[in-house]
């Protein structure tokens, strides 16, 4: 038998067991209902030469004034804006807890009242993908941070990383026994501003940037439990 007959034989094999598992496992589980999220998020979050003020929940807009709710509250499962003061500029952290999302484009519009688009510059940093963008003399950093650690601008990156070998194989076998779903695409999507110093915005950019790999570390090292 030739080498690629053989190497031919042994995918088909892997298929065929594979499709068998999937069947096996369909057949033998029941229906899995996923149980209804919810999270608290830390009333503070310790953040370096950074003065913690206050955090205030949101999202709560379709629970006290749905006409003034936008489609990103409703899909809101928790959130918490906490603010932090240095040397009297203020920083604002927006946090949103999502079951899944689409891409953090979709998200900045869907947070604007009239469907604005808002254009970003897409870059990394030690923590993975962020956008990056200026409105209102303000400049902003933004990206979902996943259960995989790295942070993520489109739902194609997020669910790339649920199919890494090392991910599906921690999951295989809570997803067999009906326990879990087989990739875990939740989303802490996190948005972080300040004002920009207009003697040195590069400054205010690489200021951001640092502020962002803190926080991006704390919520790798304490994402909420999966339900």
């Amino acid at each position: 038998m030739k080498a690629w007959e053989k190497i031919r034989n042994f995918w088909l094999a892997t298929a065929f067991v594979s499709s068998c598992f999937v069947l096996l496992k369909l057949t033998l589980t029941p229906a899995q209902k996923l149980p209804s999220p919810s999270y608290t998020f830390p009333a503070s979050i310790p953040l370096s030469r950074w003065q913690f003020v206050q955090a205030t929940p949101i999202g709560l807009q379709k629970r006290y004034t749905p006409s003034l709710a936008t489609s990103l509250d409703n899909l809101t499962i928790a959130g918490q804006t906490y603010h932090y003061l240095r040397n009297g500029q203020p920083l604002n952290v927006e946090m949103r807890y999502f079951r899944e999302y689409s891409s953090v484009d979709n998200i900045l519009r869907e947070s604007t009242i009239r469907l604005d688009r808002i254009n970003f510059t897409s870059t990394r940093s030690s923590v993975g993908a962020h956008a990056i963008y200026q409105r209102s003399n303000r400049l902003y950093i933004t990206a979902c941070i996943p259960p995989t650690k790295e942070t993520t601008l489109t739902d194609g990156e997020l669910r790339g990383a649920q199919n890494r070998p090392d991910v599906l194989s921690r999951r295989a076998l809570p997803w067999f026994l009906g326990q879990a779903p087989l990739r875990d695409i939740r989303c802490l999507w996190t948005r972080i501003s300040m004002s920009i110093d207009a003697t040195s915005p590069a400054r205010t950019a690489q200021e951001l940037e640092q502020v962002w790999i803190e926080w991006v570390q704390w919520w790798q090292n304490n994402y909420p439990p999966e339900p």
